[in-house]
């Protein structure tokens, strides 16, 4: 049986030792202290509109405090979450990632939940968040308009957000994490567009790309892509000392480091995944391009004002005329008018690597070769990349009864003439049975003696 004033905050010396007080404003402020199962004590307050409500809330702070849970923090945001987690991550980011997130940050998160109390954020609020991120959207700052975002960097954003979230609640500052529950819908449910069919050269497409390709200086990196493979970063991180031979003679590269931008900014690091690094063997055309490069760039270190190092292990294999690093900025200039030259449409520079690899499956390679030339962590990231290149050969998975049934004149389920062990065909003489077989007795039950 509950006491007589049991569930209300009557002062200090009350049932529950809290205080309540009237602010001039008319809201009321209470305050209580409570007591933490292991041993600690803190003091806990808020304003609220209705004296009941005050009265409830500080019953409802000591029940949670005797179960356990801290109180949440009434004044962080979003964007003070989410900044104060970039920083503390961003030791153990790559430089591309850290940008990366601080660009969609910028862009997309910032405008929209940043001044937000990161308490008041619901699973609710952010499928609507991201449901408007898949949809053509005014930049409440800048005012442009900003097309629908992809999946992907949808995915990106709600990475990024639980884990702020993660790190709030580890903290004692937040209890729920909403993005758990909230996530960016995948284009197979209604989600933002999918992505296109991944784009590739055909054969004969492929061909001319790459001689257009070798008639121009800045255009050789391009047909070095085509020919092994390789990732954009990859090539231009490539140096001449990565250019080596096996004891059997084969030329390769040794593929370790790449070299990125973004938005203007550069850095050197690791290959993408571990089996990045990798050993990609050259064909003879691919070594043809090399030794291309080697005259070259021993004409241009004569000239003046170069900057670079010429043919030293530690210089790129592909620099540009003065000797410092390639731009990818600058390949992909290089590729349009590159594909004009050669009358084909016009692509990406990372299109020669799934050109590469379309045409290595289409040709019955086997896939965990073509992984590993690939450099890529698992074979199924291969295979479902580049299934649009197996069509012909799932047609000929086609089957009917008659092929079940095996060809005119052939036992059923033995197609090409072949039989079953202790079987005779027409005409011939029946077969001896087989001496380990056991004889079997045909009468009826055994009659006891």
């Amino acid at each position: 049986m509950t006491a007589k004033g049991e569930g209300r905050a009557r002062g200090r010396q009350g049932w529950h030792a809290g205080t309540i007080e009237e602010l001039p404003s008319g809201r009321f402020r209470w305050r209580v202290r409570v007591a933490y199962p292991d041993g600690t004590h803190a003091r806990v307050g808020a304003t609220v509109r209705t004296r009941t409500e005050a009265q409830k809330a500080i019953i409802q702070a000591q029940k949670e405090a005797g179960e356990g849970k801290r109180p949440v923090s009434e004044t962080l945001t979003v964007g003070e979450m989410v900044t104060e987690f970039m920083t503390a991550k961003r030791a153990t980011w790559a430089d591309r990632t850290a940008w990366n997130n601080e660009a969609l940050y910028t862009r997309h998160v910032a405008p929209h939940l940043a001044h937000l109390k990161a308490a008041g954020i619901d699973p609710r609020r952010l499928r609507a968040y991201f449901q408007t991120l898949s949809l053509k959207r005014t930049d409440p700052d800048t005012g442009k308009t900003r097309p629908p975002l992809g999946y992907s960097a949808q995915r990106q954003i709600h990475v990024l957000l639980l884990g702020a979230y993660k790190r709030a609640i580890a903290d004692g500052l937040l209890r729920d994490n909403p993005a758990q529950h909230a996530r960016p819908l995948s284009p197979t449910k209604g989600g933002a567009a999918a992505a296109v069919k991944v784009k590739h050269f055909p054969p004969e497409d492929l061909a001319r790309f790459v001689d257009a390709a070798r008639a121009d200086r800045f255009a050789l990196p391009l047909a070095f892509l085509a020919l092994t493979g390789l990732r954009i970063g990859e090539a231009l991180g490539l140096t001449w000392g990565d250019v080596q031979e096996d004891r059997a003679g084969a030329p390769f590269v040794e593929v370790s480091k790449t070299r990125s931008e973004f938005e203007g900014k550069y850095y050197e690091g690791g290959t993408k995944t571990a089996a990045g690094t990798r050993r990609v063997y050259l064909s003879g055309e691919a070594l043809g391009i090399v030794e291309d490069m080697r005259q070259r760039v021993g004409i241009e270190a004569r000239a003046l004002g170069y900057r670079g190092q010429g043919v030293k292990p530690g210089a790129p294999l592909f620099p540009s005329t003065d000797g410092r690093p390639m731009r990818q900025d600058t390949l992909r200039a290089v590729m349009r008018r590159t594909c004009e030259a050669a009358g084909v449409p016009l692509l990406s520079p990372h299109a020669l690597r799934h050109s590469t690899g379309t045409y290595l499956i289409s040709r019955g390679e086997d896939p965990v070769s073509v992984a590993a030339l690939l450099g890529h962590a698992q074979v199924s990231t291969t295979l479902n990349i580049y299934a649009h290149a197996l069509p012909d050969k799932l047609r000929g998975l086609a089957f009917g009864v008659a092929d079940l049934r095996g060809a005119a004149g052939q036992p059923a389920g033995r197609p090409g003439g072949q039989q079953e062990a202790g079987t005779s065909g027409e005409g011939e003489a029946p077969r001896a049975p087989s001496p380990l077989r056991r004889k079997t007795r045909k009468g009826g039950p055994r009659r006891k003696s």
